[in-house]
């Protein structure tokens, strides 16, 4: 099996191999489909990268203290932390390095990339589950293009992705990733076309942003929403966005821009190219078969598809599945600024303020009759701040993890947690690194 293939070599019998995005993208590009030129690295790649260096038996060992299922989540966290400064401070070997780097310079020649993961199996998972694994947007030397390529690698075992497999119980030891390493198309605006909306079947729905759809996917751009016709494309409802800013790419990534002041007042999308968005549907549900989810851009006019994926009508709140909730702890910028005033200035003087008022209660001489209500009254306080626990301060745990992450990233320490040094008499300081550091270039 090639290590590296392009997306006309790609056939079905690779499908395992390249993973559920990179074969989408070569069915597309195969079927008449304006993609931009890409490489596939198949998962044989990976599997070489940890077999050679003995990251495999690195990655048994963070997760085999106790039983896989039985971790809890903040356990996760530290392996995750862990076997993520593996992949960053072990160099890629030197075959494999070889087999890579030709093909990635004579494709892009210099071009910028996104670089995305694509997990073999992933097209059989009980539910889609989109942003699971990295991506990484606007990557230009061919030597930056392989230390990405080791960051998707490293986010098979991410936080998020461990909780996944957990809940679904995939077999750990298994596990491998394939990537794509895709041309960027700088758009004028994108989005995503849903060939059919898992709450009315009648229905497809497209949204859209200014600039890259990298805003929409993480949040930091709201869209504006089509309600459609499944049938004839005819335009139902159109929720309109607050529209300010626009993920656009720079020099070394990407950044918010102000939109002027005449796409503030426009929808990114006008009749035309709503239609030509909707006109995705049917060739893509022509090739694979069923209804896709669709992400796309404009660029000059032009409609390119970036990638697809089945859509689910499985909707977790039927279930007990954790994951939606879990992946929904991964906040931007702003969502984490926000929080940390919120949780600084106004969950924590309350806190102390009501174990105050609670502690000055006399319970002694209340009648039975009062004393039933008080517990009554604090069992409701009790499971107001479980509430606001799980909402708030553990998404606000998990963005400081985030900043360690961050911090390794950038200093690749000996040591994965040398940040929390970071977190004691300078924490708010550390929280501002944090926050810096996440924010888009």
């Amino acid at each position: 099996m090639s290590l590296i293939l392009t997306l006309s070599d790609i056939r079905e019998r690779d499908r395992e191999h390249v993973g559920g995005k990179g074969f989408a993208l070569a069915r597309l590009a195969q079927n008449g489909m304006n993609a931009p030129d890409a490489l596939c690295v198949s998962a044989e790649a990976y599997r070489l990268f940890v077999d050679t260096t003995g990251v495999r038996e690195q990655i048994l060992m963070e997760l085999n203290p106790k039983p896989f299922g039985d971790m809890r989540w903040e356990e996760m966290w530290d392996a995750s932390l862990r076997i993520r400064s593996m992949f960053l401070k072990i160099p890629m070997p030197t075959e494999l390095y070889g087999a890579l780097i030709g093909p990635v310079k004579s494709t892009f020649a210099g071009d910028a990339v996104v670089v995305r993961s694509s997990a073999p199996g992933e097209d059989s998972f009980k539910a889609s589950f989109a942003g699971l694994h990295d991506s990484y947007v606007n990557i230009k030397a061919p030597e930056a293009i392989l230390e990405h390529i080791k960051l998707v690698w490293a986010s098979l075992w991410s936080d998020r992705a461990l909780v996944y497999r957990q809940e679904l119980g995939l077999d750990v030891g298994k596990t491998a990733m394939a990537g794509v390493i895709q041309k960027i198309v700088a758009g004028e605006m994108s989005g995503v076309v849903f060939g059919q909306n898992p709450n009315d079947p009648s229905q497809a729905v497209i949204e859209a942003v200014y600039g890259l759809d990298q805003g929409l996917v993480d949040g930091t751009v709201e869209p504006d929403r089509w309600l459609l016709d499944k049938q004839t494309g005819l335009v139902r409802s159109h929720n309109s966005a607050q529209r300010d800013r626009a993920v656009v790419p720079v020099m070394d990534g990407v950044r918010l821009e102000v939109l002027s002041v005449d796409e503030q007042s426009l929808p990114p999308l006008d009749q035309e190219k709503i239609a030509q968005v909707f006109n995705l549907c049917p060739k893509a549900e022509k090739v694979f078969g069923g209804p896709q989810d669709v992400d796309w851009t404009f660029k000059d006019n032009t409609i390119f598809v970036l990638q697809s994926r089945p859509i689910t009508t499985t909707s977790s709140a039927e279930s007990d599945d954790i994951r939606p909730w879990y992946l929904s702890l991964h906040r931007n910028f702003e969502n984490l600024k926000a929080l940390r005033k919120r949780i600084e200035n106004e969950c924590i003087p309350e806190m102390v303020e009501e174990a105050e008022t609670l502690s000055n209660v006399n319970l002694m001489a209340l009648s039975d009759w009062e004393l039933a209500e008080e517990i009554e009254r604090r069992s409701a306080i009790y499971q107001r701040w479980v509430g606001v626990y799980w909402d708030e301060f553990i998404p606000m745990a998990h963005g400081i993890r985030l900043f360690g992450q961050v911090y390794n990233d950038a200093v690749r320490p000996t040591e994965p947690y040398e940040f929390m040094k970071l977190l004691g008499d300078n924490s708010r300081q550390a929280c501002l690194i944090h926050q810096q550091k996440k924010r888009p270039l």
